[in-house]
């Protein structure tokens, strides 16, 4: 299979013997794919490509295995640089992508929330109401049936003034009776999640723990790496 200036984001980037690159790639069209840049740490041909996470390339490989051979690498676009703390924004949605994302299946919405994303990240916008719009684009996209718009104990629309459990397996009811292993959100966090209209603190707060309860069910036990950095960026933060 032969790829021509698809566009695409590195999630992660290895060494591999002395002047080559492993590349993990989110592409738009071809989903996640596993890409081998042989020289590409002292290919004169392709000078100014540095290969770096959260820019966008136009991408083109040659493919006869699960490991593709990148031909070509072009700029998209020059983002500005990040501050550490949204790099490490970026880092987690890299990490998320990387465990839960089957290789070669297309999300077109996903790549392009990714790139919102990262793109108001770049303008160092540290809004976390953007993370959460990604997590819920990403358990959309990847068929983990996530329902925001109606209680699916009676079938009616979620109501702004009515409060909700959200069972992880099945989605949010009114039943009062039936809390186990929920997670309680109100009816307007439900509403302003699904329109990705989140203002105000609270409603962010109950979007944030229901979207990380849904996340962890498919993430497994294993901790995840960001969270770790991001918490020890913050202590040192605070040592300073």
């Amino acid at each position: 299979m032969k790829v021509e200036h698809t566009p695409c984001y590195i999630l992660h980037r290895r060494d591999y013997r002395e002047s080559s690159l492993i590349l993990e790639v989110l592409s738009r069209e071809h989903g996640r794919v596993s890409l081998i840049a042989k020289g590409a740490k002292r290919n004169k041909k392709q000078q100014g490509i540095n290969y770096n996470l959260y820019q966008e390339y136009l991408m083109s490989w040659v493919s006869k295995s699960e490991l593709g051979t990148l031909v070509d690498a072009e700029l998209a676009t020059i983002m500005n640089s990040m501050g550490p703390q949204q790099m490490m924004t970026g880092f987690y949605m890299n990490e998320i992508i990387l465990r839960l994302l089957h290789k070669h299946e297309s999300h077109p919405e996903l790549f392009d929330s990714y790139s919102t994303t990262i793109i108001e990240l770049s303008r160092n916008n540290t809004d976390q109401v953007l993370i959460r719009y990604f997590e819920k684009i990403l358990l959309q996209s990847l068929g983990y049936g996530v329902i925001f718009d109606q209680d699916l104990n009676t079938g009616t629309a979620i109501l702004t003034d009515e409060d909700y459990y959200y069972k992880l397996d099945f989605g949010p009811t009114s039943n009062k009776q039936d809390n186990r292993a929920g997670v309680a959100v109100s009816g307007k966090t439900l509403i302003d999640l699904d329109n990705e209209s989140l203002t105000e603190s609270k409603n962010k707060n109950e979007a944030k723990t229901l979207l990380r309860s849904l996340l962890k069910q498919y993430l497994g036990e294993k901790p995840l790496e960001s969270r770790k950095l991001y918490r020890e960026y913050i202590k040192n933060k605070q040592a300073v």
